[in-house]
C-alpha cells in the first residue's frame, strides 16, 4: 500500500468500490480511465481511492462478482455535456495479488454497511459504492494475506504487473526478461499466477483440490524458452504442489486432449511416484477459453517430458 500512503494520511480522502466493465462502450480501461455520470455521482473527487469490482453481469466467472485492484481517482480528461458523463484518469494503479471472490469475503468485517448474508443490493446499483477507510485497508490486506509467499515487489515491479494485466487483455503476450533494467519475472508471476488460478476457479486442474495453500501454477513452456508467451495464461496450469513439481521436472506430461502421460523414468521421490500412479491417465479440467494451448503441450512433450 506504499503508493497510497499520502492519500491514506489525508483526512479528506474518500474511498469507493467502483464497477468497471473494461468495455469500449463505457470508455472504461482498467487502471487507466474510468467513465461515470457526473450528475448523479458528485461525491467522487481527484485524490480519492478506489477498489475495482467486476459485477456479476460482466464477470467471466459464472456471473460472480470479484474485486481485483485498487487505484487513485485522477483528473477529468474529458466531459461529455450530451451524455453527462466524465472520463477520469486513473493514477497509482495496483493489481491485486489474488482476486477477492465471494468465498474470500464471507468473513470480511465490513464497516460501511452491515452484511446480512446476501450480496443482492449490498453494492449500489449505479456502480459506485462509498466505503470506509477501514474497508479499503482491510480489503487490500485480505488479498495480500491470501498469497503469503509472494515476494515483496518494488513500485517499479508493481507497475509492471499492472502493465502485464493490460497487455494480456489485448492478447499481447510478449515481455522481456528485463524492462528498463528491472527484472520482470516476479511482476509477471504476480499477474500470471493469479490469472491462471482464477481461470481454474482456484482448484487443481487434475484433482479438484480446493486447498489454496497446496496449489501452484506451472508454465507448460518454461520461462526461459519463449519470451513471446510470458503473459499467455494458456501456457499455465493450476496443480497441487507435488504434481506441479513433477510436471516441471518432466515426470509427466499431457496429451492434446488433456490426459496425463506418466514418464517411464521414475522420480527420485517415492511420494511423487505414488501420486503419479494414482492419477495416471487422469484428464485435466478443460475449458474452451483457457485450456492449455496444444502447441505448448506439444513443446512440453518434446522438450521437457522425460522419455
Amino acid at each position: 500500500m506504499y503508493q497510497f500512503e499520502n492519500q491514506l494520511a489525508n483526512p479528506n480522502t474518500n474511498y469507493f468500490i467502483i464497477d468497471s466493465s473494461s468495455s469500449p462502450e463505457h470508455n472504461d480501461v482498467d487502471f487507466k480511465f474510468y467513465s461515470y455520470q457526473n450528475k448523479s455521482n458528485k461525491q467522487l473527487h481527484d485524490g480519492d481511492l478506489i477498489i475495482y469490482r467486476r459485477s456479476g453481469s460482466a464477470s467471466e466467472w459464472g456471473n460472480e462478482f470479484y474485486l481485483y485492484g485498487a487505484a487513485e481517482f485522477g483528473e477529468i480528461v474529458r466531459e461529455d455535456p450530451e451524455t453527462g458523463s466524465n472520463l477520469v484518469a486513473i493514477k497509482s494503479p495496483y493489481l491485486f495479488s489474488h482476486h477477492l471472490m465471494k468465498q474470500n469475503l464471507r468473513t470480511f468485517d465490513w464497516k460501511f454497511r452491515t452484511f446480512k448474508g446476501k450480496w443482492s443490493n449490498f453494492f449500489n446499483m449505479n456502480g459506485i459504492t462509498q466505503i470506509s477507510k477501514e474497508d479499503f485497508v482491510g480489503l487490500l490486506q485480505r488479498q495480500k494475506d491470501l498469497v503469503p509467499d509472494e515476494p515483496a515487489l518494488s513500485p517499479e515491479e508493481e507497475s509492471i504487473a499492472v502493465k502485464c494485466y493490460q497487455a494480456e487483455k489485448m492478447e499481447s503476450y510478449f515481455i522481456n526478461d528485463k524492462a528498463k533494467g528491472i527484472r520482470t519475472y516476479d511482476a509477471v508471476n504476480k499477474f500470471f499466477s493469479d490469472k491462471v488460478k482464477f481461470n481454474y476457479h482456484y482448484k487443481s486442474a487434475l484433482v479438484a483440490d480446493k486447498n489454496e495453500a497446496d496449489l501452484q501454477v506451472v508454465r507448460i513452456v518454461p520461462w526461459d524458452d519463449n519470451k513471446d508467451i510470458h503473459l499467455d495464461s494458456r501456457n499455465g496450469i493450476c496443480l497441487t504442489k507435488t504434481l506441479a513439481n513433477a510436471f516441471t521436472q518432466g515426470y509427466f506430461t499431457l496429451s492434446d486432449s488433456g490426459h496425463m502421460i506418466v514418464s517411464v523414468i521414475p522420480s527420485d521421490d517415492s511420494e511423487t511416484n505414488l501420486t503419479l500412479n494414482k492419477y495416471k491417465n487422469r484428464k485435466i479440467h478443460m475449458n474452451r477459453e483457457y485450456s492449455p494451448n496444444k502447441k505448448y503441450l506439444q513443446y512440453h512433450r518434446e522438450h521437457v517430458f522425460k522419455q
